[in-house]
């Protein structure tokens, strides 16, 4: 079944539950095709340590969650580009994208507002606002439509939704035209919660013993 591409002209929508795995199911998509790859990535960024370049868990979990997404949809003739180092994956029929990147706010809220309520994590530069802005004109011709798999770490797991970004605002994307969000989250407990492999325990000072030899 070819996917929907969906287009910043309409009225937003919000998919939950039974209707989110029907949503998924258009764009040829299961909900294991989201949570396996971030549990893979989990997996990983649970094996960085205090002794790693610091922010080394946060990364690994994006750049894992990207690879078994790719991984698993390949074999379904998913192919993919890092292009402006976005990690993109893409359909194949052509019609749609998807890129796995950090959430904040309400994530997994379906209650949350359009616009400011969920967001992108970190600022993003001018390739991604290229993105967002194709996904508000709707130009197929032009740029196929992006969507974001967002993923936040919490204290009591990971949330997760397939979203469709269409508008930024200082240089965060935060405005969405469609979300799809599953009810079944198996990514429960402290085991997910990877924010806090990157939270750096207070330094000790270190003290050099120094020793001045005698003036002959």
């Amino acid at each position: 079944m070819e996917p929907t591409p969906g287009g910043g002209r309409m009225e937003p929508v919000c998919h939950i539950g039974v209707q989110a795995v029907e949503r998924l199911r258009t764009l040829d998509l299961t909900p294991s095709d989201l949570y396996e790859p971030l549990k893979g990535a989990a997996a990983e960024a649970r094996l960085s340590t205090q002794l790693d370049a610091p922010g080394m868990a946060g990364f690994t979990f994006w750049s894992r969650a990207n690879r078994f997404f790719r991984e698993r949809l390949q074999r379904q003739g998913w192919t993919y580009s890092n292009a402006q180092n976005i990690l993109r994956t893409f359909h194949p029929s052509g019609l749609m994208a998807i890129t796995a990147i950090s959430g904040a706010g309400k994530v997994m809220d379906e209650n949350a507002s359009w616009s400011g309520e969920v967001r992108a994590k970190n600022p993003k530069g001018s390739a991604i606002r290229q993105l967002v802005q194709r996904n508000f004109e709707q130009l197929p011709l032009f740029e196929i439509p992006t969507w974001f798999l967002l993923y936040k770490s919490t204290e009591s797991g990971l949330l997760f939704e397939l979203s469709l970004p269409v508008d930024m605002h200082d240089d965060y994307v935060d405005t969405w035209r469609e979300r799809i969000i599953l009810t079944d989250n198996p990514l429960t407990g402290p085991k997910y919660d990877i924010k806090k492999l990157d939270e750096a325990p207070a330094e000790k000072a270190v003290v050099v013993p120094v020793q001045f030899k005698g003036v002959m």
